[in-house]
């Protein structure tokens, strides 16, 4: 388990570097703080990334905030979610530049926000199309999914689904344009296989 958490720090230590070289130029950049306060903004202080409400992006599913012990070990973002008690397939329902090619990842932090301490697992799709199963193995480890999307509209949908086995939810939905070289996919997607973080000394947690 020691092995584990240290991988995950360093992994998102790495991801944390990354952001701390692209918060100088956020164009492009969607940042969305699920269940954050409608019309509600910030800048994340450890990395300058800009944040703001997913009000605007759904119309359903209920602003719910992770246990208040936890807050102190995770950047603002993961702080508030949304959960989805009713309705099998809700939406997120957000603009992009079409033919623009996307990093999407959302991230899930279960923080016993419910105080039931009872881990869900659920299904993420990108629109129709199934993206994987999201399965939430420990109260304070986050999880992520993240894909290279090149969209063919200019509306994308990501969609929480529940599959019986927990109620679904989530905690920020992130997309960062790619340079259209970075990766081959003229449409449709790339899923994450693995990123690993061979010299980071930061800890993101």
């Amino acid at each position: 388990m020691g092995s584990f958490k240290h991988f995950i720090h360093a992994f998102l230590g790495g991801f944390a570097l990354i952001h701390l070289v692209d918060a100088q130029d956020q164009s492009g950049f969607i940042s969305i703080a699920c269940g954050s306060p409608a019309n509600s903004n910030y800048s994340e202080p450890t990395t300058g990334i800009n944040y703001i409400s997913d009000a605007a992006f759904i119309d359903t599913g209920i602003s719910q905030q992770i246990s208040a012990v936890y807050k102190g070990g995770f950047q603002q973002q993961v702080w508030n979610l949304r959960s989805f008690p009713q309705g099998i397939r809700n939406c997120y329902n957000i603009s992009i530049t079409q033919g623009t090619k996307y990093l999407i990842r959302g991230t899930f932090l279960y923080g016993n926000y419910d105080g039931q301490s009872k881990l869900p697992q659920f299904d993420i799709h990108l629109g129709v199309n199934m993206w994987d199963t999201v399965n939430i193995m420990n109260v304070t480890i986050p999880v992520f999914k993240e894909l290279i999307h090149a969209p063919s509209l200019t509306n994308l949908q990501v969609c929480l689904v529940n599959t019986g086995l927990g109620m679904p939810f989530i905690s920020a939905i992130e997309l960062r344009p790619l340079n259209n070289n970075t990766y081959v996919a003229n449409f449709g997607s790339l899923g994450l296989f693995a990123r690993l973080d061979v010299g980071s000394s930061i800890s993101y947690r």
